[in-house]
């Protein structure tokens, strides 16, 4: 046996010179291969209320490495006048879909804002690949659908 290989590191996201800055980052592997999928959201500050979008970067294995893609904007991945943040990524091995959730929250509001009015402006959503992350489908606002009654409980203040 051979001394054990230390991967090499690579750094996915970077702050920019522009003053972008990656943040919330998540990784999902899927088969076959695996492929890696990076999300992470982009922002144009370290600030919370300066998210901007969701960005990805595709990973393959190669000869005990992983070869790392360019940085794709999920541009499906918002909702008009939202921001989007805290990707989750879900693969689903039966289908071989991947579901990326996210929140889209309203503006630039800050979550402070949010939790003193008790006026939440963010809104669960949802895109879809079905080729390992290469296209995604347009963004579902799964809200409603995933709380109900909840929505119109909290605006009436019960």
């Amino acid at each position: 046996m051979g001394v054990p290989r230390t991967p090499s590191r690579t750094v996915l996201f970077e702050r920019e010179r522009t003053g972008l800055t990656y943040r919330v980052p998540s990784l999902l592997p899927v088969p076959p291969g695996p492929t890696l999928l990076a999300f992470v959201e982009q922002r144009l500050s370290p600030d919370d209320s300066h998210a901007h979008r969701l960005v990805l970067r595709r990973g393959t294995l190669a000869g005990g490495s992983v070869r790392w893609g360019a940085l794709h904007v999920l541009g499906t991945a918002a909702l008009a006048e939202h921001r989007s943040m805290n990707p989750c990524p879900v693969h689903d091995a039966g289908t071989g879909t991947v579901f990326l959730f996210f929140i889209a929250v309203l503006g630039h509001t800050p979550e402070a804002v949010q939790i003193a009015t008790g006026r939440n402006a963010a809104r669960l959503c949802c895109v879809a690949s079905r080729d390992a992350g290469l296209s995604w489908g347009s963004a579902r606002d799964l809200t409603e659908e995933a709380i109900g009654g909840a929505v119109q409980e909290e605006k009436a203040g019960r």
